[in-house]
């Protein structure tokens, strides 16, 4: 029998009983309630036709309806299909339609854009308001006021669908993938192995968005019997004063906020005294930025690797290796790690173009194996052959593997540029350049030249005061890195683009250069 994440859950709930599970701005709920709401939901859904691996999505900023909507699709058998709230209206009717999506739950804060969705998405059957009625929409409430109190957890059968993720799309269209019943419960594992409390209950301050990789953060934090904070949006004020009042112990954010919140002139008089784990993920942590995380948090800077096709987390790299590399000049190289993989992994390997696994230190596609890996790309089966071939996950990530077992990821292979005929990896330039102390963000791609091929262009985004010029930074790239790495351009930008979990688009910033070109990178 495969175990799905409704058996982590109520484990938990079993031994957590009165202790609050949720909390967001309208209160808290136990987990006794909650319990009984998400039982109540999934048996009304069941009785009004939803069964097994119906495609369900959330349509919500963070709150304790979204996560209560979620369990009880969850528990009534459903597929998740994650889409988010910052995208497009368009690009998630798109996402929503492809996938066959059946169910909706809005929030009422989104309502101007549910008539779009229903009528975009020919496959809805339930559209159901999270938390209040709306004309035509029936809450949540109102449809758990009409179902049984009996304890639900229906189960799926092999092969049937647990999770229907959306790739980032940062290159084009996302695809859309299909992940088995044991989905979500191996990635809720895999944080539950790797993060320790010492046996007090973890307390999850949740701000980046849970429809995507903060969902499963908030769910590992559940089946660990813990409270999860819900904030609706990013608001550094009022996280760190979240960070106090509940006593956090675990906080995951993009690289991005991170920076901005490290630069707020508060965060220094905030007691993070609380705090356990600041995890980083989405995108590489600067190593330059680490040393002054760490002084200003404390030991608890820690980093994870993940992805909508393989799973997350596919490596974690603990504070205490963190802390460790800074201490010790002779792990410093492993601040640039993703950590070593994870226990919910079979198997993490380098793999170059001809299908060959290559020894330590040498650089190639990172792939795994292991009950995360994706089942399939919706109506795509030469993307699924392809990502599969050799019997291994292709993640599209160059990297490698240290003679510890450390992984690092060196960039996407699509980011890959070839100025002058040498490989150009952007993520080395990037590390630099964020060093700067007048730079918040930055991302380097590869522009047509007619000398070079691909010049090595930098678009910076400057910290909230700081003052640098071209030619200074592109010096600062030359000493470090030496000429071939070095920028050619320097370009600055008043924020760069972001997808709606904080990755920088650099398809758009490529599409400048680009277009009308007859190549792309």
């Amino acid at each position: 029998m495969t175990v799905n994440y409704i058996d982590l859950y109520d484990r938990a709930a079993r031994i957590a009983g009165d202790r609050a599970a949720l909390i967001d701005d309208g209160g808290s709920i136990s987990y006794a309630a909650l319990t009984a709401l998400t039982n109540r939901f999934a048996n009304a859904l069941v009785a009004g036709g939803f069964g097994p691996s119906t495609r369900f999505a959330l349509f919500s900023p963070n709150c304790s309806a979204a996560m209560v909507a979620m369990l009880g699709g969850l528990r009534a058998g459903g597929a998740w299909c994650n889409i988010n709230l910052r995208n497009a209206i368009a690009t998630n009717i798109d996402i929503l339609a492809r996938g066959g999506c059946e169910a909706l739950f809005f929030h009422s804060s989104t309502a101007e854009l549910v008539e779009q969705i229903r009528a975009g998405v020919k496959t809805l059957r339930f559209v159901i308001c999270i938390d209040r009625d709306l004309p035509g929409f029936p809450s949540l409430a109102t449809v758990a006021g009409e179902g049984s109190g009996a304890a639900v957890n229906v189960r799926l059968a092999p092969g049937e669908i647990g999770f229907q993720g959306s790739t980032g799309g940062t290159t084009g269209a996302p695809k859309i993938t299909q992940g088995d019943p044991g989905f979500l419960a191996w990635n809720t594992i895999g944080f539950m192995t790797e993060l320790q409390f010492g046996g007090t209950p973890p307390v999850n301050l949740a701000v980046a968005p849970i429809t995507h990789a903060g969902g499963i953060v908030a769910m590992a934090t559940l089946a660990m019997g813990g409270t999860v904070v819900l904030m609706p949006a990013v608001d550094l004020g009022k996280l760190l004063e979240a960070v106090e009042r509940y006593r956090v112990s675990l906080l995951f954010l993009p690289p991005t906020v991170i920076y901005m919140l490290m630069n707020h002139p508060k965060v220094r008089q905030t007691d993070f005294s609380s705090l356990r784990y600041l995890m980083s993920a989405a995108a590489p942590f600067a190593v330059e930025k680490i040393a002054q995380a760490h002084e200003i948090f404390g030991p608890v800077i820690c980093q994870s690797f993940g992805q909508t096709e393989s799973g997350f987390p596919l490596t974690f790299m603990p504070p205490w290796a963190v802390t460790e590399a800074l201490r010790n000049p002779a792990h410093a190289g492993r601040l640039k790690s993703v950590g070593l993989p994870t226990p919910n992994v079979a198997a993490i390997e380098i793999m170059d173009d001809q299908g060959r696994l290559l020894p330590p230190g040498e650089v190639g596609e990172i792939v795994m194996q292991g009950p995360t890996a994706m089942l399939r790309y919706v109506n795509d089966p030469e993307a699924t052959v392809a990502i599969k071939a050799g019997g291994w996950q292709h993640t599209g990530d160059l990297g490698f593997r240290d003679r510890d077992g450390f992984i690092y990821v060196s960039d996407r292979k699509r980011d890959l540029i070839i100025s002058g005929g040498f490989n150009v990896f952007p993520l080395e330039v990037e590390q630099v350049l964020v060093a700067h102390p007048a730079v918040q963000d930055c991302a380097v791609i590869g522009v047509p030249d007619e000398k070079w091929g691909e010049a090595v262009t930098a678009v910076v985004e400057l910290a909230p005061g700081g003052r640098a010029t071209p030619a200074e930074l592109i010096q600062l790239c030359r000493d470090r890195l030496g000429p071939v790495m070095a920028p050619k351009h320097v370009e600055f930008i008043e924020a760069l683009p972001r997808s709606a979990v904080g990755k920088v688009l650099k398809r758009e910033l490529r599409e400048r250069y680009w277009k009308g070109k007859a190549g792309r990178i």
